[in-house]
């Protein structure tokens, strides 16, 4: 998901340049390389730029969610309409976690492959929840009742008792929400 304002950062961090590439293409591009069977992505369509870089070879569909001001929730409904019938569950990624790689999408996925017995498995960073998040089919009826900025959090606390941690060994790869966030990302990079 990639539809945020950016209201924090003052500029659309999903375009910052990161290691080569723009922090929304590594998000993407980690994606693509995992065992995901398909990738969508939400954008913010009045962010100039975003959708062309969202719209690469291998992501099925760029979603446009013009009710980004509505909060998360929007962009997860909108993800989720456009779902085909078959799909077994979800996984939800935030586009400004350039450091979640297909590594860790591949933990979750061959968590859930291998068991299918909890609703929902969610990645864990030393103890510390985190992202990604995959969603059994049955729970999208609660995704889709979310409301505001809560994305998936609500369905997660409503659940909390059926949720599988997956721990990913490492510790959680931050979020980009503002300026300072960017640098530390950067920092990072040059370390």
């Amino acid at each position: 998901m990639a539809a945020g304002m950016s209201k924090r950062m003052g500029s659309p961090k999903m375009l910052l340049p990161f290691q080569g590439k723009t922090i929304i293409r590594h998000v993407i591009d980690h994606a693509l390389c995992s065992a995901l069977d398909g990738v969508v992505v939400v954008v913010n369509p009045a962010v100039d730029g975003l959708v062309d870089e969202a719209s690469v070879n291998g992501v099925n569909k760029v979603i446009l969610n013009s009710r980004t001001d509505d909060g998360l929730s929007t962009s997860v409904k909108s993800g989720l309409l456009f779902l085909p019938l078959k799909v077994e569950a979800v996984l939800f990624m935030l586009g400004d976690q350039p450091l979640i790689t297909n590594k860790e999408i591949d933990r979750i996925v061959h968590r859930f492959k291998k068991e299918r017995l909890a609703p929902i498995y969610q990645s864990s960073y030393l103890g510390k929840k985190g992202h990604p998040v995959l969603f059994k089919r049955h729970l999208f009826g609660d995704l889709y009742n979310v409301q505001g900025d809560e994305g998936g959090r609500a369905v997660l606390k409503k659940y909390h008792q059926h949720v599988r941690l997956v721990e990913m060994r490492k510790r959680n790869p931050s979020d980009i929400d503002t300026r300072n966030d960017y640098e530390k990302l950067l920092d990072e990079e040059v370390s």
